[in-house]
């Protein structure tokens, strides 16, 4: 069979469904494929953790209620050296400071079930998983008349059949060996230390007093051991392997020594496993991608783009933060809704955060291990499990990923009057914020507002009616005008909501003037005072699909001209 698709998606981890699942929902055909059969061993363990932000942006698109219904929530993390409690707790406490986000706990969820839930939702929108699918050739061209631009032969290696997918795009999300990569000649920038790390993952019974919370357990002999309670009773002891290890074992590295070692780390706490589940053995390197964006026609994502260590438990994070990034993107310039130009912000948002992460995971694996990384200066009386613990809460934005922002570009336009409007800069993640609808005041947070379904949203922060209301108005009569977006932008691919701080019997009324769409109210100002906008004044925000602050604007005819001239950029008119 060969096939004609607007999107080939190689690779079927979390990261290729979640593209895929934002392209077919918006109505883009797509073909997803993934060499492995996706049933046995290979599907269990990997990835275990999902952060706050990734968290929210998985909200937003639909896919984190029944994570959350199966995942172990932790919000709790402990210490210990020689057996005894280290207070405060180090590394993993960040878990415990989590604010600003209703997400505020770690989903502990082990991959093979976070992406048993994402196929799932990937078939609810008309698309699947063709797993034992292999690309093993990529040609493109100069994009015919139809936008077709790219031919692979895929192989079926359960039939050893071939055949052929024309495409338009191509992802590669085929992880840290990606053909599509290699294809495309794109080089893996980076190196490969002589750590290595041992993760397993069992069914264990210990006298670890706080087994049901994140923990890190200070051994003279295993590193900074990670343990980590996942779902299903189910939890995960990592530690560093070391060369005095291996040649005790004389290279000869299988699970009865993953075994033996595990219950050596945890000392002096004692585990016993009543059965094993996973566990692997790696070399930790730092690598990322030379571009994340070959050619017009062809993307990179997740571990196809970059790799680190686990030793902050980003890679499935990161990978979030690539596919909720792209996938919006690639779906509004299929459907004509956005200038191709706006890949490019991808390749840029994506690539420099995925190097300051990198940076970071250089540190910390050192210091696992208990090594000083080259940047810092030799002292021979340094706890390295102090710096690991310093290094980790001065970075926790990082680590939460709330704290994630991207530069200046077309999609996040900063000028010298951005900080009058609003706290929030353009580039800078729009935080959640809890409203409440008319008439029954039930609670509404701002992200379920503003899913993410490809289309930009104008919030207007109305303030308090009394004092802006004239702003009111100006705004109004321009979104009336002919120039206006609202004229201008093709229906469907952006909408409108307020927030009043004043409430009345009618929303007519709480505002002096018809509201720009739905409205919702912020009667004690915590959302107004949180976004930095002055009540007597208000403004007006363009949040990007993916809950990114676009611009922040004056409420009135001027602000409305500017997020016109905003939008025009990105989306061609009517």
């Amino acid at each position: 069979m060969d096939i004609k698709t607007d999107v080939l998606v190689v690779g079927g981890g979390p990261v290729g469904i979640i593209i895929a699942y934002q392209l077919a929902r918006t109505g883009i055909s797509v073909h997803l494929i993934d060499k492995d059969p996706k049933d046995g061993q290979t599907t269990i363990g990997r990835a275990n953790v999902i952060y706050p932000r990734p968290a929210e942006l998985l909200d937003q698109l639909g896919l984190a209620e029944e994570l959350v219904q199966v995942a172990n929530l932790c919000r709790e993390s402990y210490t210990y050296k020689d057996g005894k409690p280290v207070i405060p707790g180090r590394i993993w406490n960040f878990v415990e400071n989590i604010d600003d986000t209703f997400f505020d706990f770690a989903i502990m969820l082990r991959q093979q079930f976070t992406e048993a839930i994402l196929r799932k939702k990937l078939q609810g929108v008309g698309c699947r998983l063709y797993t034992q699918r292999e690309c093993v050739s990529l040609e493109t061209r100069t994009p015919d008349a139809e936008g077709f631009a790219a031919t692979a032969k895929i192989a079926d290696l359960a039939t050893g059949s071939k055949y052929t997918v024309e495409c338009k795009y191509v992802v590669g999300a085929d992880g840290g060996r990606s053909a599509i990569r290699r294809f495309t000649g794109v080089t893996f920038e980076g190196d490969q230390t002589e750590d290595k790390w041992i993760r397993i993952d069992g069914l264990i019974k210990t006298n670890l007093p706080t087994a049901d919370s994140y923990g890190s357990i200070e051994s003279p002999t295993h590193g900074n051991v990670l343990w980590a309670p996942l779902d299903q009773g189910i939890s995960r002891i990592g530690y560093v392997f070391t060369k005095e290890q291996e040649e005790k074992c004389g290279g000869n590295v299988t699970e009865e020594v993953a075994v033996r070692e595990a219950i050596a780390a945890m000392r002096p706490f004692t585990v016993e496993f009543e059965r094993v589940e996973w566990w692997t053995l790696y070399i930790i390197g730092q690598r990322v991608a030379s571009t994340f964006q070959p050619g017009d026609r062809i993307l990179l994502a997740g571990d196809a783009a970059h790799t680190h260590s686990s030793g902050a438990a980003q890679g499935l994070n990161t990978g979030i933060h690539d596919a909720t990034n792209l996938g919006w993107k690639l779906s509004m310039v299929i459907l004509g809704f956005a200038y191709p130009d706006i890949l490019r912000t991808y390749n840029t948002e994506r690539r420099a955060a995925a190097q300051r992460l990198i940076a970071f995971d250089r540190k910390i694996a050192g210091l696992v291990a208990g090594k000083l990384p080259d940047t810092f200066e030799p002292d021979a009386g340094v706890d390295t499990n102090e710096l690991l613990a310093k290094l980790f809460n001065d970075a926790s934005a990082l680590n939460t990923g709330l704290g994630i922002s991207y530069e200046r570009n077309v999609l996040n336009h900063v000028t010298e009057k951005s900080l009058i409007h609003c706290l929030i800069l353009p580039g800078m993640r729009a935080p959640d914020i809890q409203l409440l609808k008319p008439g029954t005041h039930d609670p509404a947070r701002l992200q379920q507002l503003t899913p993410n379904l490809a289309k930009f949203y104008v919030v207007v922060f109305a303030g308090d009616s009394r004092s802006t209301r004239l702003r009111i108005a100006s705004f109004g009569q321009y979104l009336e005008s002919k120039t206006s977006f609202t004229k201008t932008i093709p229906s469907g691919v952006v909408e409108v909501i307020t927030i009043s701080t004043q409430e009345a019997n009618s929303v007519l009324i709480a505002l002096g003037h018809q509201s720009f769409g739905p409205c919702y109210y912020d009667k004690d100002r915590s959302a107004h005072k949180r976004y930095g906008v002055d009540v007597k004044i208000g403004a007006v925000l363009v949040l990007r699909p993916d809950g990114i602050v676009g611009i922040s604007a004056e409420l009135s005819a001027c602000g409305g001209s500017d997020v016109t001239g905003y939008l025009q950029c990105i989306i061609p008119c009517n």
